[in-house]
């Protein structure tokens, strides 16, 4: 496990604090959609946010770290929300395919409407990675699309490539290596003892401790995740407050986690090395001011190291 540790804060949510916050949430969406009267420099700011895609690059430390997976790099992708994405298919495809992953998974958040169905292909069916893709739900895939339309979307999904793990889990033996699926927190989806019965049956047959990589769109499920064991949780669904004004946090996140100050980066909280990815789209309105765009890599390594990021 990494040795960096973050400490849980001990903020407390005030309903003021929270009415406020929401109060705020409404005017600076006001203010974006008034952004004439603010000057061209502030759209121009916004508009390099929004499509400006940023690869960030870590290395991460365990001492116990299988064999096989010494250099192996996953690549996190999450909140593509492909009803409003402007950037384009190619650009992610470049971004993505130029670091070569071992590895590929999406934390959810892919589509919003039934249309969206005929983006995916587009965006995603070109994107390949030796040891496999997988991928988890955020609450907008669940958001509008009737049972038959939710069957089509995951057989699309594998008919190009990527795996999609209900509260369900992939063991990769050429790895030691468990992908463990955790259905969408937000909707209450989420039944992460489910999501670990194959890792636990499978406990007394391992000779060496398989890794445990985690996926959730949220990090409200968390404290589950803490009580089975996880070696990296990677999670969306804040986009990082999508819209932060300079000197200023964001002022909603939609998780708890969020509230008590973790909604973007890379964390170790309750033992749990956990990762909040700022995602790729946006919701609600099309902008994004101050949280560029992320793809997330993760070479992983055996040893006692700190942990190691760069921005591209």
């Amino acid at each position: 496990m990494p040795n960096k540790l973050t400490h849980p804060l001990a903020k407390k949510v005030s309903r003021r604090n929270f009415f406020r916050g929401i109060g705020g949430f409404i005017a600076n969406h006001w203010l974006l959609s008034s952004i004439p009267l603010a000057g061209a420099g502030v759209l121009g700011w916004a508009e390099y946010d929004t499509l400006k895609l940023k690869r960030q690059e870590w290395d991460l430390y365990y001492p116990n770290l299988p064999a096989a997976l010494e250099g192996k790099t996953i690549c996190q992708l999450s909140d593509l929300h492909l009803e409003t994405l402007r950037i384009s298919p190619e650009n992610i495809y470049e971004s993505v395919m130029a670091e070569k992953p071992d590895l590929l998974v999406i934390t959810g958040d892919i589509i919003s409407t039934r249309t969206d169905l005929d983006k995916l292909d587009p965006y995603l069916g070109g994107l390949t990675a030796p040891y496999g893709n997988f991928v988890v739900l955020g609450n907008n895939d669940y958001s509008h699309l009737s049972r038959t339309l939710f069957k089509r979307y995951l057989q699309e999904l594998n008919s190009i490539g990527w795996t999609p793990l209900l509260n369900d889990a992939a063991f990769l033996p050429n790895l030691n290596l468990w992908v463990i699926g955790i259905d969408d927190p937000a909707t209450a989806h989420d039944e992460v003892d489910l999501a670990y019965q194959k890792v636990v049956s499978s406990q007394q047959l391992a000779t060496v401790p398989p890794f445990r990589l985690v996926l959730a769109h949220s990090t409200d499920c968390l404290d589950d995740v803490a009580k089975n064991g996880a070696d990296l949780l990677l999670t969306g669904h804040t986009h990082g407050g999508q819209i932060r004004l300079p000197g200023y946090g964001p002022l909603i996140t939609n998780t708890y986690l969020g509230d008590l100050g973790f909604y973007e980066g890379y964390h170790i909280i309750n033992g749990v090395p956990l990762y909040i990815n700022t995602g790729i789209g946006e919701s609600m309105i099309p902008l994004r001011f101050n949280v560029p765009p992320e793809i997330a890599f993760f070479t992983l390594r055996k040893g006692n190291g700190e942990p190691r990021h760069q921005t591209e």
